[in-house]
């Protein structure tokens, strides 16, 4: 799953990006999610649960730039 395209589940249209390393807490994986840095409001890269992400496709430009546009006119 390292490098590839995920999504969060709980925010599926804004936080869109890869997952840099993987790792084992109490016999569950975690991965290490890294914003796709395209995205104006970036997030710290975070450690994540399995069901907290689902795999997807790399967002296109016109994606990226709507995502922009949504944080910039919501804050």
């Amino acid at each position: 799953m390292i490098g590839q395209y995920v999504r969060m589940i709980a925010a599926p249209n804004t936080r869109i990006g890869t997952v840099k390393a993987a790792r084992f807490d109490s016999d569950h994986p975690s991965f290490l999610f890294h914003q796709d840095p395209r995205i104006i409001f970036a997030l710290p890269d975070l450690w994540m649960r399995e069901f907290e992400l689902e795999e997807c496709r790399p967002p296109t430009d016109d994606q990226v730039a709507m995502i922009n546009n949504m944080t910039i006119q919501d804050p």
